[in-house]
């Protein structure tokens, strides 16, 4: 009698290492896909929710950036990148801290390594003279003091004038405007 406890603690004993080996040999993932799932690589180092960011130089404001939504991540690719899905707005600021000009779009993603800004969907620029450059595409770089697109462009100017383009350039502060393809009604004054 004292036999049949032990034959079913063997028993019990048995299927347990079987089940655990047989689990261990099912397992088809490959150790790249394991330090996929368990790497920080694709986790955003921050994130938040009515985001204002404030860049200065020598204790004076150069731009603000606001954003709805951020996320920033971080990988070996593509390097730091700040993404604002739902879109913000980044205002620049004159040496006296006067409003130069502001930028707003629906989203927008930053790459701070290269100082660079690409602004999509419904992208409206508006200078302090009151020019408004507006494209579904713009970019910024803050490096080169360059706004750009090489997309459809809408220029309306302080007096009125419209401008359309299929691509445009412009330094930061709005004056020197280069546009290709473009076209519009231009008033000239007469000083006679």
């Amino acid at each position: 009698m004292n036999s049949t406890p032990k034959n079913k603690y063997n028993i019990i004993k048995s299927i347990v290492i079987l089940s655990g080996i047989a689990m261990l040999l099912s397992c088809e993932n490959s150790m790249k896909e394991v330090q996929s799932l368990t790497t920080n690589q694709n986790l955003p180092l921050q994130q938040g929710k009515e985001v204002e960011f404030i860049f200065t130089d020598s204790t004076k404001i150069q731009y603000r950036a606001f954003a709805i939504e951020f996320i920033e991540t971080d990988s070996e690719e593509k390097g730091m990148l700040q993404e604002f899905p739902k879109g913000g707005k980044i205002i620049s600021y004159d040496k006296d801290e006067s409003v130069a000009w502001e930028i707003k779009a629906n989203y927008a993603k930053h790459y701070p390594k290269d100082e660079l800004w690409e602004l999509r969907n419904n992208v409206v620029a508006k200078s302090a003279d009151g020019k408004t450059i507006s494209s579904e595409l713009m970019f910024w770089d803050h490096t080169k003091q360059l706004i750009y697109s090489d997309q459809y462009t809408r220029i309306i100017t302080s007096d009125g004038q419209v401008l359309e383009g299929s691509s445009f350039s412009t330094d930061e502060d709005m004056n020197e405007l280069r546009m290709t393809q473009g076209s519009g009604k231009v008033y000239f004054e007469d000083k006679k």
